[in-house]
């Protein structure tokens, strides 16, 4: 049986053996090549911050090289225009110029002068190839040419030559050459060349028959160039606003070749652009290169070069460089390093494997070597499992024995317990079954108290809207009242203005009563005037004609006092009717008066009505608060039962839902009794079995 038992797992054993060993191997050398990607990585790194950082200070320094270039170019540029200037301003050459002296032998002291001047001016000015004064026919050219020769003037014929665009200004102007002039000097000076100056400034004189021409020196130019120091296979220029250009390509100078700044459109986009110096990366013959310009602010100049970006980048391939032999060496290293570990790994895991195969088949017996290496742990360990284990099995012998033993007490157990559980289920389900009809009363209960809580909470609504229509009647009383108070106080003024006009119509009695004694007054009055009138006509009836004007006036008087008789008898009738309309107001506002004071006892009587009305429905509102407190206690009460009944009923069914619990876990537990017994007698076979196999271990 061991023999059978042993056969598959050693061959499982080889197999997971073998997977061990390439898992191993697979694993040093991910452990080796992780850090060998890393540095790789941070050399490619490297190399890229080290080739932009380089790049970047490359392109600075050679745009601060190409500015202080063109600054210098500048320098020169502006002090041969000052020494222009300064020739500009002589009057004596100007009085030669236009031919005013006429002395021969003034003339030529005037011209030795300018000579010496001119020399002077060119031998301290080291960007000054060669300068001119260029007169008309009339004279003959002063220049600084080692050449002796006598040149006549021909500033008129340049009226019609390219070079006439510069003498339309006395500020002067540049250009890249002047042919005609060229032409002209080369027949007379042996040696002259259009290649020894890069650009020339002509500037007329105030008169404007003569001109000033000073050449820049084309080797000057040059050297700023070389002296830039682009390396191989560089190419820089010197290029004029009017595109004549000095090219430095391979380390010679020369006016033309098959390259040209000024055919290429990068070279006139940077130029219009607006900036002072520009740098930009182009391709020139399938190669790129680092492209710079640099401008001059004095006569609209640049200086031009074009770099191969391997060049720049020569510094940074070399770091790539050294970088990529480094890393093939780390590799090599450390393929060689995962190897020789990984053979010694495998052969010290074959060994304990082995050893381990022997202590599966059950031999507990075995012993391994002590190592002196890492695994010396592992030795120490596995040798200390075998111990152990061999100690377990015989651990295990002994518990065997004491285990069949107790299985034989267990089942005697497990059988009085199964009993006792029986009784217990029994009790269980009878408490079970009171508790359900306890719930189901509480439950009744409730919904009996629920249906109260209903009927006092319509209660308390009805008592509550009483009070509120209670509010509103004492609210409309106490409107009433206020109402009453004022009908009152107008009954009260009405009083007063009935005996006021009752006062006045009296009054006015009396007034009336005075009226008549004035009345009767005038009567006698007109009654005695016209007994006069009378006597008067008779006297002027005596008088005769004599008595005539006094007759009309006795006339008039007796008109007049028949007129003032007819009126006092028309107010006699007027005061009688006014007399009767006092009588009968008099009388109306006697009964006025009276309803008067009966409408203000009727008022105060109605205002004591209130006052009991509102005192009735005080007492009542005070009976309705008092119940509605009742009310409220009732309510609290109400709440206080349900909350206990709730709570009762909450137990109830708590303690029914306990109970159930209990009975299921009873069932539970004589299920698992029943369960515990099989497993004794299972234990008891397993017991046998067990000593069975660990008297296979040999110990």
């Amino acid at each position: 049986m061991a023999k059978i038992d042993n056969h598959p797992t050693t061959n499982s054993t080889g197999k997971e053996k073998l997977q061990f060993a390439i898992g191993i191997k697979v694993k040093l050398i991910i452990g080796f090549a992780i850090p060998l990607v890393f540095t790789i990585v941070v050399g490619m790194v490297a190399y890229s911050l080290a080739a932009s950082g380089m790049t970047k200070n490359y392109e600075d320094s050679m745009s601060k090289a190409m500015s202080m270039a063109i600054e210098y170019l500048d320098f020169g540029f502006g002090s041969a225009v000052s020494e222009s200037e300064q020739l500009y301003y002589d009057t004596d050459l100007m009085r030669w110029a236009t031919g005013a002296i006429y002395n021969e032998w003034t003339r030529k002291e005037i011209m030795e002068d300018v000579s010496l001047d001119l020399n002077i001016k060119q031998g301290g000015n080291e960007f000054v190839a060669n300068m001119y004064i260029i007169p008309g026919s009339s004279s003959q050219v002063i220049s600084t040419n080692d050449d002796n020769a006598v040149v006549p003037g021909f500033y008129e014929e340049l009226a019609d030559k390219d070079e006439a665009v510069c003498l339309q200004t006395l500020d002067g102007s540049w250009v890249g050459a002047h042919n005609y002039i060229d032409q002209v000097l080369s027949q007379h000076y042996k040696g002259y060349s259009a290649d020894d100056y890069a650009c020339s400034y002509i500037r007329p004189m105030a008169t404007k028959r003569a001109c000033i021409v000073v050449d820049y020196s084309s080797d000057s130019i040059a050297g700023v160039l070389q002296n830039l120091g682009l390396g191989e296979n560089s190419i820089a220029a010197f290029v004029t606003a009017d595109g004549r250009e000095l090219l430095l390509k391979e380390g010679v100078i020369s006016n033309s070749g098959d390259f040209s700044f000024v055919n290429q459109s990068y070279y006139t986009e940077a130029m219009a652009d607006n900036a002072a110096t520009i740098i930009d990366y182009v391709t020139y013959n399938h190669r790129q290169y680092l492209f710079m310009v640099s401008k001059s602010y004095q006569n609209g100049s640049a200086i031009c070069a074009m770099v191969p970006v391997s060049l720049v980048n020569e510094s940074a391939d070399s770091i790539k460089n050294v970088t990529v032999l480094m890393v093939i060496i780390s590799w090599l290293i450390a393929i060689v390093a995962g190897v020789l570990i990984t053979i010694g790994i495998t052969a010290t895991i074959r060994q304990i494997s082995s050893k381990l195969e022997t202590v599966s088949g059950g031999d507990l017996t075995v012993s391994m070597r002590g190592r002196t290496d890492e695994f010396k742990l592992l030795v120490r360990s596995i040798v200390n499992m075998i111990k152990n284990s061999r100690d377990l099995i015989v651990q295990v012998l002994k518990t065997t024995e004491n285990v069949s033993a107790s299985t034989v007490n267990l089942s005697e157990a497990s059988g009085v317990l199964t009993n006792s559980s029986n009784q217990i289920s029994a009790a269980v389900d009878e408490m079970d079954q009171g508790l359900n009809r306890q719930a189901e009363d509480a439950q009744n209960c409730l919904m009996q108290m629920d249906e109260l809580s209903q009927r006092i909470t319509r209660a308390v609504e009805t008592v509550q809207r009483m009070g509120s229509i209670t509010d509103n009647t004492k609210d409309v009383i106490a409107s009433g009242m206020s109402t009453m108070d004022d009908l009152t106080d107008k009954s009260a003024a009405t009083t007063d203005i009935t005996k006021n006009v009752t006062t006045n119509i009296k009054n006015l009695e009396e007034s009336l009563s005075e009226i008549e004694k004035f009345v009767e007054t005038i009567d006698n009055i007109a009654n005695e005037t016209s007994l006069l009138s009378l006597n008067a006509s008779i006297e002027a009836a005596r008088a005769g004609e004599a008595g005539r004007g006094f007759a009309v006036v006795a006339q008039s008087v007796s008109s007049l006092s028949d007129g003032t008789i007819e009126a006092a008898r028309q107010i006699q009738s007027v005061m009688e009717q006014i007399k009767g309309y006092a009588n009968d107001t008099v009388q109306v506002a006697s009964q006025a008066e009276m309803i008067v004071s009966n409408q203000s006892e009727t008022v105060n009587n109605t205002i004591q009505v209130f006052h009991d009305m509102n005192e009735y429905l005080q007492n009542l509102i005070d009976e309705i608060s008092s119940l509605n407190q009742i009310i409220e206690s009732m309510e609290r009460h109400r709440n206080d039962t349900l909350a206990a009944i709730e709570s009762i009923s909450s137990v109830s069914e708590e303690t029914a839902a306990s109970v159930s619990t209990v009975n299921d876990s009873l069932k539970e537990q004589m299920t698992m009794m029943d369960n515990l017994n099989r497993s004794t007698i299972e234990l008891q076979d397993r017991a046998k079995e067990l000593t069975q196999a660990v008297n296979a271990f040999k110990i």
